[in-house]
């Protein structure tokens, strides 16, 4: 059963996060151009919403960045965001909040979960790793967990046409072209019947049913 979105009390951002709007209008660019990515923008609901995905190599959020009309803001796994010390600046200009896949989160947690709550857009991809050998075979609880605590409804969307990440080189799906393609599925509003782990995990099942559903749009 979804809810209704006018159950939800949109809020008004306290703190807009994200990339600002030359940074989005660079990556547009390059996706577009060198991606190939479709010109279609979709256009978010205002207020709190989170993206869930499909997780196929490094350069997905620039891609579902470019394909929405919102600044967003990332989970990433936090080995890279300390790896990559170079880049760090720019992530934390941008809102990334740093995860341990698999690990304990509980402040990464309620750090989304009030960036949501803010008005953003919160974009994450469960799967826990880019490139899994079973895809969506699983997903984490996270997604499921912030949009009960704040609310939100969840957008799925499916990843395709890129270079995949092979966990050695990090970088190529950034240089060798690719013919990129996002789909964006329509909102879900999750019920608040079923509490507990059992409520959570089957909330998990919904989201991840949503995303595997669009691989066959």
């Amino acid at each position: 059963m979804k809810r209704n979105s006018n159950d939800i009390s949109m809020t008004t951002p306290n703190q807009s996060v994200g990339p600002n709007i030359v940074l989005r209008a660079i990556n547009r660019i390059f996706c577009r151009g060198w991606h190939r990515l479709s010109h279609h923008e979709h256009q978010l609901p205002d207020g709190p919403v989170i993206l869930v995905g499909n997780h196929l190599c490094g350069l997905d959020p620039l891609l579902i960045q470019a394909t929405v009309n919102r600044p967003l803001s990332f989970l990433m796994a936090r080995e890279y965001y300390q790896k990559m010390w170079y880049a760090r600046r720019g992530f934390d200009m941008v809102g990334a909040i740093a995860v341990n896949p698999g690990g304990a989160n509980r402040q990464a947690l309620r750090q989304a979960i009030d960036v949501v709550r803010s008005g953003n857009a919160l974009c994450l991809f469960p799967e826990g790793a880019a490139n899994p050998p079973i895809p969506l075979h699983r997903i984490m609880p996270g997604a499921a967990l912030i949009a009960r605590e704040s609310g939100a409804p969840i957008i799925p969307f499916r990843v395709s046409g890129v270079w995949p990440f092979d966990h050695v080189n990090l970088w190529r799906s950034f240089y060798r072209r690719s013919r990129a393609k996002i789909i964006v599925g329509e909102p879900i509003y999750l019920d608040e019947g079923m509490k507990g782990k059992q409520g959570l995990r089957d909330d998990t099942h919904t989201i991840r049913h949503a995303i595997l559903k669009l691989g066959k749009s």
